[in-house]
């Protein structure tokens, strides 16, 4: 530093004066492409809400496995409300509510990236009570190795071919699962998968993550925002493989 003071003030004044003038102007610069890029990210965040899940969560299609991406609040819950669905039709206890008339196997519960420290009962105090009562450990897929979408992606294309899927259905956060779709659908096709394995979707409900709520509060925007620019990441600079 002392070496740095000396040499600056060897610098005859009038450059001096330059030099700080032209680090204001740089720093002004710097600040308004900032503040330029983020008002633009809020203006087109809403862009990740775009998607239509092709699951309503009234019509419930056959699917070998329900797949719902730990790492977000409620998820967890939300799929095994979905899997208690499914249950209730498997055993005749309502009618109507699937594609198919004829009751169908409940599909297993595939839990991806829960952290290596996950088990069962750290599952089960995530799941309703209502469902606890007849969801069981054998009915739990628990994949414990993946850190994001794309290890998601690997380690189920390694599950679904050690097991012959065919159908799944993606569950995960309405501000995430376009992302997830992408990537799941890039991952798979490069999988060489035995059997092609199809992607159902269903975006569970949460709040401030809606269409027309997520700018009402700092979490909402927050979270969209660093989710959009993961989204605007990975379709034109990353090609998941």
């Amino acid at each position: 530093m002392g070496f740095q003071k000396y040499f600056y003030q060897k610098i005859p004044l009038r450059f001096r004066l330059k030099l700080r003038r032209f680090a204001l102007f740089l720093g002004a610069v710097l600040l308004g492409i900032t503040i330029g890029i983020g008002a633009l990210a809020f203006v087109s965040a809403a862009d990740i809400y775009e998607y239509n899940d092709t699951v309503d969560g009234v019509h419930l299609p056959r699917v070998d496995a329900i797949v719902v991406l730990a790492g977000g609040r409620g998820r967890i819950a939300a799929a095994g409300d979905v899997w208690y669905r499914y249950w209730e039709l498997s055993q005749g206890l309502i009618k109507g509510i699937s594609e198919n008339p004829v009751p169908q196997e409940t599909p297993l519960l595939y839990i991806s990236g829960m952290g290596h420290l996950s088990n069962w009962g750290v599952v089960a105090r995530q799941v309703r009570r209502g469902v606890l009562g007849v969801l069981k450990p054998e009915n739990v897929v628990l994949e414990t190795e993946s850190v994001n979408t794309e290890d998601n992606a690997r380690w189920l294309a390694r599950y679904a071919r050690a097991h012959g899927w065919e159908h799944i259905l993606l569950v995960t956060s309405p501000y995430h699962m376009k992302r997830a779709r992408y990537i799941f659908e890039k991952v798979l096709s490069a999988s060489a998968l035995e059997k092609a394995l199809s992607v159902e979707t269903l975006s569970i409900f949460q709040e401030p993550f809606e269409p027309v709520e997520w700018r009402h509060s700092l979490h909402g925007i927050r979270v969209t925002l660093f989710e959009y620019l993961k989204w605007v990441y990975y379709k034109h600079f990353c090609h998941p493989v």
